[in-house]
């Protein structure tokens, strides 16, 4: 029985919104291919095509980040993301609490 696969799944749901939303302030306005190829770089267990597309739906629909077509004909054209103000903020509160969490499984034990 795979225990980890699930738990994992579940793992990256509730940090990958900051992931993108801090690409996003570090490196400016993306696209959404180019958003997936930067967080592939840092690991195996970050996210993929089919976490990232639906994360920036719902930061788009959130407000915490704004998309506009690039120029080029239909087919070239790319939709870039940018981080809104209240995507900042949001990130912001939502780095707080993850480093609180971590901290508190510090002090647990949890740390090697």
């Amino acid at each position: 029985m795979d225990l980890y696969g699930p738990w994992l799944a579940q793992l990256r749901k509730g940090v990958v919104e900051l992931l993108v939303l801090a690409l996003l302030r570090s490196r400016g306005p993306l696209h959404g291919y180019g958003i997936v190829q930067e967080l592939e770089e840092l690991g195996d267990l970050i996210a993929g095509v089919s976490t990232v597309y639906p994360v920036l739906k719902r930061l788009e629909a959130d407000g915490l980040v704004d998309a506009s077509w690039g120029a080029g004909d239909e087919a070239g054209r790319r939709k870039n993301y940018s981080i809104t103000g209240a995507g900042k903020k949001f990130l912001d509160e939502g780095t707080r609490q993850f480093d609180d969490l971590h901290a508190a499984l510090g002090r647990i034990g949890g740390n090697r």
